[in-house]
């Protein structure tokens, strides 16, 4: 065998190793190596990054606690359906049941009607309160005296029909400062 042709098989043989490595790391994963494409793989992160996303864009995911103001008026319907807590000044007294409450000297919003859910100590006008309830979609006379049991005069609250209400679960009177 001469010189030149025992160098070419050298070479042949050092190269065969290093070409059976780089094939086998073509071959390497960093998922299941069976059942899965690229497809699932891009659906899967889609699907939660849009996920992720809607949740940080979604301001009703927090509880609204703070004054009853114009922020919180301008946002009301993305809190329907949820507990909020608000504070703010009685401005009328409708029934044992209900009362209106308004935002402060400094705000335009509309006032907001209080139907009491469980039943909370009497308040009189201009105490400032802190309600906590739920914020209901449109006030509708027939259908809170029967989700209540209460009996309200239709009268009343002609001016309240339609609008956004809060069902209240609990009061509390804050302290004139």
């Amino acid at each position: 065998m001469s010189k030149q042709s025992w160098m070419k098989k050298a070479a042949m043989l050092s190269i065969l190793p290093i070409t059976a490595f780089g094939v086998a790391g073509c071959n390497s994963t960093s998922g299941p190596e069976t059942g899965t494409d690229v497809e699932d793989i891009v659906e899967e992160d889609e699907l939660i990054d849009e996920e992720d996303v809607a949740e940080e864009a979604d301001p009703a995911l927090e509880p609204y606690d703070g004054a009853y103001d114009q922020d919180f008026y301008d946002d009301a319907e993305n809190y329907v359906g949820q507990e909020v807590t608000v504070s703010a000044d009685v401005t009328a007294t409708l029934t044992d049941d209900s009362f209106v409450i308004a935002g402060g000297p400094d705000t335009t919003v509309d006032p907001l009607l209080v139907i009491e859910e469980q039943e909370i100590p009497p308040l009189d006008v201009g105490q400032a309160v802190k309600l906590t309830g739920t914020v209901e979609q449109a006030f509708d006379v027939a259908a809170v005296e029967e989700e209540f049991g209460i009996d309200l005069e239709d009268e009343l609250f002609a001016d309240y029909v339609g609008d956004p209400y809060l069902a209240v679960t609990s009061a509390e009177i804050l302290e004139e400062q």
